[in-house]
């Protein structure tokens, strides 16, 4: 969702936007056009969640392409005065955030011409058109510029007497130098009449005099795809200079520092995941992948050092937690890899299929109250990593484990412990608050036993 202003300088009698162009895994799109900036308020909402204040102009289902614009020709046009707004909203009923892509906001102006400028707006994350809500939450994200094209028509005003402050001062100063010749008793112009002239003067177009140095367009504007092209290949080269760097640190057991490394080189692939793109974002989510699950089994210097500050008799409970939160990064980043991946990358699809088995499996052992969820998870993902890999050692001993607690339907597979979990954590932990959180479920679990045998049968 954007703005598209018309711009004044020239004398314009409207511009009409005709057909829009946008990229994405695309689906069934609609196109809406509102009078006014999108960031005006009406009452108590903003205009980007009223859907009453949108008029639609488009739909119809587009075929996915990720490299190539797809035109959406909009009916009724959409009409803009010289000066005035035009909210415009592409949206697709498409499930994900992948429809249509959009880009960060990297300036005030996202493209401007002679004739208009559009604006950044917004980014609608959810397949609900002007919903506030999807999966992740709040579904709107601020600071987005448009992707795309837009393709658009003008309708000029012709010049008249009345008309005469509104074109360029070039233009405005050959019809001075054409009335003052015509006054000129002996210029040949003299010799038609004044009406005559003005009529001539009406069919000259804005332009024919020159075009002053303020409207003038230097060369970059006048290819904006090679400028948006260019931006693109500077991000590029950006997210994989700040990959490369982020690999250095992993090789020195800098997780953490790592994963701002990688999550940076993301965000410069935003505007746009396509090609070489889209196979680098999903190189960056299978390192982030990979990163986390380090720092879950105590690899990362940084956060060993950490650990080693908190209180003896503190520390397991500070090391679950952190695993948990390790462990729920590991899978969510893995199934982004996954969805990014190549179909013919089987080395990255089946290292990731392993890493959220391996995940999976761990986060049954911390969560008890989602344990048969869990278990599931890593059997699925764990055949699927060996439908791949037949020769992957990791994956068969996980989906063995995993079938078997399945099979035994007990908290933890046979062999395994809560503290097992903790036992690659290379830091020194006090045995007595092992003891009294054992004491403490031994306590719980005799209190609702006694419960059971007092409550009615």
């Amino acid at each position: 969702m954007f703005d598209v202003v018309c711009k004044n300088d020239l004398p314009v009698h409207h511009l009409e936007l005709t057909h829009v162009w946008v990229r994405g895994r695309l689906g069934p799109i609609q196109v809406f056009a509102c009078v006014g900036s999108i960031h005006e308020v009406s009452g108590n909402h903003r205009k980007h969640t009223s859907s009453d204040q949108w008029t639609r102009v488009h739909a119809a289902t587009h075929e996915p392409s990720t490299e190539d614009l797809k035109q959406m020709k909009l009916d009724p046009v959409v009409q803009v005065k010289p000066g005035e707004t035009v909210g415009l909203y592409v949206h697709s009923l498409a499930p994900g955030d992948q429809a249509i892509v959009y880009n960060n906001q990297f300036a005030a102006v996202t493209v401007e011409d002679r004739h208009f400028k559009v604006l950044p707006g917004f980014a609608h994350v959810s397949n609900r058109p002007f919903s506030e809500n999807c999966a992740w939450g709040y579904a709107w994200r601020d600071g987005r510029e448009f992707v795309g094209r837009l393709q658009y028509g003008l309708k000029w005003k012709l010049w008249k007497p009345e008309h005469h402050k509104l074109f360029p001062g070039p233009f405005k100063k050959m019809v001075m130098t054409l009335m003052l010749c015509h006054r000129r008793k002996s210029a040949l112009l003299s010799r038609i009449p004044e009406t005559v002239l003005k009529y001539i003067i009406n069919f000259c177009a804005w332009d024919w005099a020159g075009v002053p140095e303020e409207l003038a367009i230097c060369g970059d504007d006048r290819n904006p795809a090679d400028m948006i092209k260019a931006r693109r290949e500077e991000e590029y080269k950006n997210a994989v200079g700040l990959r490369d760097e982020g690999l250095r640190l992993f090789d020195t057991r800098d997780f953490t520092d790592a994963v701002q490394k990688f999550a940076e080189a993301l965000a410069m692939l935003r505007g746009g995941i396509t090609g070489k793109r889209l196979h680098l974002s999903a190189n960056l989510y299978s390192l982030l992948a990979h990163c986390c699950l380090q720092i879950a089994d105590g690899k990362d210097n940084d956060v060993l050092q950490f650990v080693n500050t908190i209180p003896a008799n503190r520390r397991a409970v500070t090391i679950r937690s952190l695993q948990r939160q390790c462990l729920e990064q590991t899978y969510a980043y893995g199934i982004r890899a996954l969805a990014r991946a190549d179909r013919n990358d089987t080395k990255l699809i089946s290292c990731n299929h392993c890493r959220i088995g391996v995940a999976s499996l761990r986060l049954q052992r911390l969560d008890s109250s989602q344990q048969e969820s869990h278990l599931l998870q890593a059997v699925k993902h764990f055949r699927m990593c060996l439908g791949i890999d037949s020769s992957n050692v990791e994956a068969r001993t996980g989906l063995e484990t995993a079938e078997t607690a399945l099979r035994q339907g007990t908290e933890r597979a046979e062999g395994s412990s809560m503290r097992n979990i903790i036992e690659g954590w290379d830091v020194p932990m006090d045995e007595e608050e092992e003891e009294e959180n054992t004491r403490g479920e031994e306590k719980q679990g005799a209190s609702s036993m006694e419960e059971e045998k007092g409550g009615p049968s």
